[in-house]
Order: structure tokens, then C-alpha cells, then sequence
């Protein structure tokens, strides 16, 4: 196979590495072991790396003058953030990616095959485009976890509303089919000191149990997009009815002891019926099985702003109870 990533990785990265070393140790005074730290490489590498006469590395394909000025980039950007490793891997990534954009690369590699030429080989381009496409709406959806996560925890209340087992928001990308597609919250929403609290920022494919409901209810209605648990009680039944919310009712045997096989069932039983509105599916729970309330809505934004409200009336409602 003649893929693009082997004239990176044989001819461009080997050409990087010498004139990064040399820049790192002529303009900014880098000691050898310290280039070879970030530079992932041993110290007599970089040793190597200095006495190269780069021209010898170089080959038809690359202009040494653009590669130069590539390196002198790299390598100023490394001297001003300290030479962080992330910095660096982040750098000759983009430019790659660039690169084959139909930069040097990319004419290196139809240097290299012709026919390329003849078939107007734009795969790096539609690639790249794709991806962006994908990490554009992945990241959309990460946002939007984050806004309704903050306004959970702003949410004086709605700690009240945490099961035992605590709870989660997630949130799936347009289409979403398996559970890497959605985002959740990796070791979910906790009580801390009174208040709701994520332990973490969310991430796409943390929650298997409450992603794995969240796409049988996709498959029911695809238009819903997010989904969060919260406690079942009559209290939050009444709250429900109240806000004329569209629910069903998992009832288990007493002895019931599958909590996720019987619930995506439950729900694949409603997609037979045909039954598309669903604000909520309030699973009793059974022997060992905590009841909950699960929540659905088009994205986690207007999700947060309608569990914010079950919140603040259940609160007021038991505030009436006890006064």
C-alpha cells in the first residue's frame, strides 16, 4: 500500500526532528537532553540530529526552505510554552493535516503515484473535511451538556432529587446508534455538601446504562436527543401529572432481578405500539432495584430547564407538608 502517512512518518518527520533539534539548540539555547525529552528521542539522537547537514535527508518532494520555516515555527512555539508535550503533538499534527491538504504531501505522494494525478485524488481533503464535520457536532454536543450540568448545580433543589444510585445527564449526537455517540457525565451527579455536583466534565461514551435507554427511546422517537434519572416517589408522580407530562409505567415482578434488559424491552414494547410521546419512563424498581424516573427531551438544555422545575415544585411541595 502507498498511503500518504508513510512519506510523513519516512521522509517529513525525520526531516522535522533535525531541524527542530538544531533551532531548539542554535536560536534558544536548549541543552541536548532537554531536546531530546520533548522530542521523544535519546540524547545521542539529538547529538545525531546536530551534526546532520539536513539537505541529506532531503528528498524531490519536500521544498527545505518551507520545512525550515515549518520547524523554526514548531520550534518557537515550543520555547514559549516550555516545550509541553501536547504543544508539540498538537503542532505537527495540524501541519500534517495541512500538509495533506494539498501541500507538500499531498504532491509528494502524486509525485510518487501519477495516476493520483489522472484520478484527482482529493482524499486527505474530504477526509479532513469529514472529520471536521464530526468533532464540530461532537463538540456542539459536549457544550450543551456542560450549560445543563451548570444549571443543575445551580439548582439549590435539585439534589433532592438524587437516587441513591445518583444521577446522569447524556446527551447523542443526530443519528446516534451505539454508546460512544452520546455524552454523559463519567462517575455522574453526586450530592456534595448539600448540592448537586458533577465529579467530572462530560465525555462521549461513559454512560452505558443510562446511553443504552437513551437509544431504545431514540429508536422509539429520534427527535429526543437526551436523557437524565432522577428518584421515583408519588411525589414526583403527582408533579408529573401535574405538568401534564406523557408517561409510562414499568411495573417489575417483586422478584424482577434484570434492571437494563427489562426496562429496553419495556421500551421496544412501546416503539410496537406505536407510542412516540414520551416525556418520562418511571421505572417502579423491585426487590434490590431502586425505582427511578427517567426524563427524555430533544437536547439537555431544555432537559435541565424541565428537571430544574420537577425540582423547585418538589421542594415547595414538601416544604408545605412539613410546615
Amino acid at each position: 500500500m502507498n498511503q500518504p502517512c508513510e512519506i510523513v512518518v519516512k521522509r517529513l518527520l525525520p526531516l522535522l526532528r533535525v531541524l527542530i533539534a538544531k533551532e531548539l539548540y542554535q536560536t534558544y539555547n536548549w541543552s541536548q537532553t532537554r531536546i531530546a525529552n520533548i522530542l521523544g528521542v535519546t540524547q545521542a539522537a539529538v547529538s545525531n540530529y546536530l551534526n546532520q547537514d539536513e539537505s541529506a535527508l532531503l528528498s524531490q518532494y519536500f521544498d527545505l526552505e518551507e520545512i525550515k520555516n515549518i520547524a523554526k515555527g514548531l520550534a518557537s512555539e515550543m520555547n514559549i510554552r516550555k516545550g509541553g508535550h501536547i504543544d508539540i503533538i498538537y503542532g505537527i499534527c495540524r501541519i500534517c493535516l495541512n500538509l495533506r491538504k494539498g501541500g507538500s504531501v499531498c504532491h509528494a505522494h502524486k509525485s510518487k503515484l501519477p495516476k493520483l494525478k489522472d484520478e484527482r485524488c482529493a482524499i486527505c481533503m474530504q477526509l479532513h473535511l469529514s472529520l471536521s464535520d464530526v468533532l464540530e457536532v461532537r463538540r456542539k454536543v459536549i457544550n450543551e451538556v456542560k450549560i445543563a450540568v451548570g444549571m443543575i448545580e445551580e439548582c439549590q433543589e435539585f439534589h433532592l432529587l438524587l437516587p441513591e444510585v445518583y444521577s446522569n445527564i447524556v446527551m447523542a449526537i443526530e443519528g446516534a446508534k451505539v454508546i460512544s455517540d452520546i455524552a454523559g457525565i463519567p462517575g455522574r451527579i453526586v450530592r456534595f455538601r448539600g448540592k448537586a455536583k458533577a465529579l467530572m466534565d462530560p465525555e462521549f461514551g461513559v454512560s452505558g446504562h443510562l446511553g443504552k435507554i437513551l437509544l431504545a427511546v431514540m429508536r422509539v422517537n429520534p427527535k429526543i436527543r437526551s436523557a437524565i434519572n432522577i428518584k421515583y416517589n408519588k411525589e414526583i408522580l403527582e408533579i408529573l401529572n401535574k405538568l401534564n407530562l406523557k408517561y409510562y409505567i414499568l411495573k417489575r415482578d417483586i422478584f424482577s432481578k434484570d434492571v437494563e434488559e427489562e426496562l429496553i424491552k419495556f421500551i421496544e414494547d412501546l416503539a410496537k405500539r406505536n407510542i412516540k410521546d414520551i416525556d418520562a419512563i418511571i421505572d417502579e424498581g423491585s426487590f434490590g432495584i431502586e425505582p427511578n424516573t427517567y426524563l427524555f427531551d430533544e437536547n439537555a438544555i431544555k432537559l435541565a430547564e424541565k428537571v430544574i422545575r420537577i425540582a423547585r415544585m418538589f421542594y415547595n411541595k414538601n416544604k408545605k407538608q412539613s410546615s
